[in-house]
């Protein structure tokens, strides 16, 4: 299995939307992916196998504030990501978090985040392999059903 990763292009966005589709019950729409790219463009990775764009991550980086007071740090934040339904259980969702675990640590974050379905006990045991922990809850954060908070912390190399 031979990926490549770059980033997110316009010309891409008929293929994330097909996996978005596939992959989510609520898909985003395309002008929020637009401006997900326009905001953090270098955190907004594909996948390619072969020339095809067979997955992606999404995220940006989010300033700690405590009382309204910043301290001076940055956390990261994962979005979204999906993967072909076909490239599954080959190890490309674990190589597009370590593409973006990278692109954190080059950035100085500490400490990545992100929330997921309290349903999707598959998505959860692959964020708990990758190291990350369950730290919270939100609730009604998707329509119909609560997220799990999970957080890592970055080590830096």
């Amino acid at each position: 299995m031979s990926f490549t990763f770059r980033p997110y292009e316009e010309k891409d966005q008929s293929k994330i939307n097909e996996i978005e589709a596939a992959s989510f019950k609520d898909p985003w729409p395309s002008s929020f992916f637009n401006y997900m790219h326009d905001k953090a463009p270098d955190l907004f990775l594909v996948a390619r196998e072969d020339e095809e764009i067979v997955g992606y991550v999404i995220g940006e980086i989010r300033e700690i504030m405590f009382s309204g007071l910043s301290h001076k740090s940055s956390m990261g934040h994962i979005l979204n990501i999906a993967v072909n339904s076909r490239c599954r259980n080959r190890g490309m969702g674990t190589r597009l978090m370590q593409e973006i675990e990278k692109k954190y640590r080059m950035r100085g974050v500490a400490r990545v985040t992100l929330e997921v379905r309290e349903s999707n006990t598959t998505a959860r045991s692959f964020y708990q392999g990758l190291g990350f922990s369950e730290i919270g809850r939100v609730r009604a954060y998707y329509p119909d059903e609560d997220a799990i908070i999970m957080s890592k912390p970055l080590e830096n190399d």
